[in-house]
């Protein structure tokens, strides 16, 4: 997303379209085209919400908005122009579920914003549109769920029917209900402190003067949870305060335990989340490799680690899948935090749904597989591998884990507990959103007899 920083800011509202658009159709990360967006300007504590709860919103329940649109329109939904099927979301959403948006107000700014993006004749179609949804509403609903429970269960809970059949056959209905209503959540935003810069009475301190309001995270003493101005946030951030990240994401450095003076080896590290927490629980002495395989991000790493006042960390581009024999034995701590097909972080970015195929699950496991074997040889006897995912398939969790331990059979699974989230087993657990109120992830301990 494109935007100069003197022009004046649009309204929430056409600011939800472009990153809409952006997402849907170019293929953009939700969560970095929004908060590019909310620093590229000023808007109030109620714009920032409205443009958060409309891109949010829609990208939660598209598939929902675009079966309401098939049963209004006489066009199909595929051939409709991208800019006319993400405005009759962006209408219809205020009209489904923003009650105190007035309906005029729904309609009209969807028309305003066609008429600037799209010519008349589109212009006319969403009018047309969403003032036939506010004529027919009582009549749009939900049919009985045994006419098609696959696809009742798909449009409640927002989910591809393919990723529904497959929770509900692996874990049974009442699970896979309790799952797919966490993903469907709105996640609260989370930082976590720069403990090389601050203290949590100083931070919170900072965070009131800002009018912030945040709750410590009780088994987290650096992580916070924003409860009111999230908006004003970044100022903090920028200024290397702190670094928005899920509480799920802080738990592999956390499990890693790093100490002081050691070396560390963090393979897949872009944006550098974990690799900047690892470096502050070692208070920043010792020593932390960092590779991605891509340049532009190694990149993010640097300015991340620049901007929290962080040394230690060495950031190259290398493909960590191809084993480095000059390191072998080379670290006290690895941490991968493996590519995965993303299905357990649905509610922090909930346009993976629509982009993960069934099919596309099965390209995860044997770039896993090459990982960790290269993992092993880095790590020095008596160290430490960590291995995460962010996913809630047991192709690439728990599977992988026990295929590589039969493999490297000098690796043994090491128990480990975090408060309040409960013990791991064998070595292993498995962080539930409806159980935790984050995202899903999967952490496995591993030392080197």
């Amino acid at each position: 997303m494109k935007h100069s920083a003197n022009k004046p800011a649009p309204s929430a509202r056409r600011l939800a379209y472009q990153a809409l658009y952006d997402i849907l159709e170019k293929g953009a990360y939700g969560n970095l085209t929004m908060q590019q967006a909310l620093k590229t300007y000023t808007l109030t504590e109620p714009e920032t919400h409205l443009f958060t709860e409309l891109v949010y919103g829609v990208l939660r329940r598209y598939n929902v908005l675009l079966w309401v649109i098939s049963r209004l329109s006489s066009r199909p939904v595929k051939k409709l122009h991208p800019s006319v099927r993400i405005l009759l979301c962006l209408g219809l959403y205020q009209l489904l579920y923003l009650t105190r948006i007035p309906e005029s107000a729904a309609v009209n700014e969807s028309v305003k914003i066609a008429k600037k993006v799209t010519h008349m004749g589109n212009a006319g179609f969403v009018n047309a549109i969403l003032r036939s949804y506010t004529r027919r509403k009582d009549e749009i609903h939900l049919f009985p769920r045994e006419e098609n429970p696959l696809l009742y269960d798909s449009l409640k809970w927002n989910e591809p029917e393919w990723l529904v059949a497959r929770w509900e056959k692996e874990w049974g209905e009442e699970k896979a209900a309790k799952v797919l209503e966490a993903m469907g959540q709105v996640p609260s935003l989370t930082v976590r402190m720069n403990t090389l810069k601050t203290d949590r009475d100083s931070f919170m301190a900072l965070l009131e003067k800002e009018g912030i309001e945040a709750e410590p995270i009780p088994w987290k003493k650096e992580a916070f949870r924003i409860t009111r101005g999230a908006h004003a946030i970044w100022k903090l951030l920028d200024e290397g305060y702190g670094y928005a990240q899920s509480l799920s994401s802080m738990i592999p450095p956390y499990v890693l335990h790093p100490k002081a003076g050691e070396k560390v080896l963090d393979m897949c590290a872009a944006p550098g989340s974990k690799t900047t927490q690892l470096a502050e629980l070692m208070e920043n002495t010792g020593s932390i490799d960092a590779w991605d395989l891509y340049p532009h991000k190694i990149s993010l790493i640097k300015n991340n680690a620049k901007k929290l006042g962080i040394t230690i960390i060495h950031a190259g581009a290398r493909d960590s899948s191809k084993p480095f024999p000059a390191l072998a034995g080379a670290y006290d701590k690895v941490l991968l935090d493996a590519p995965c097909s993303g299905l357990g972080v649905l509610a922090h970015k909930p346009e993976i749904r629509w982009r993960r195929e069934e099919a596309g699950l099965a390209e995860f496991p044997p770039l896993q597989e090459k990982l960790l074997d290269a993992a092993s040889s880095y790590v020095k006897k008596g160290g430490t591998l960590v291995y995460s995912t962010c996913t809630l398939n047991r192709e690439e969790n728990e599977e992988r884990v026990s295929a590589f331990l039969k493999k490297h059979t000098d690796f043994h699974g090491l128990d480990f507990e975090i408060p309040g989230l409960g013990k791991s087993e064998n070595g292993r657990i498995t962080i539930w959103p409806d159980e935790t109120g984050s995202d899903g992830f999967f952490i496995a301990k591993l030392v080197k007899e």
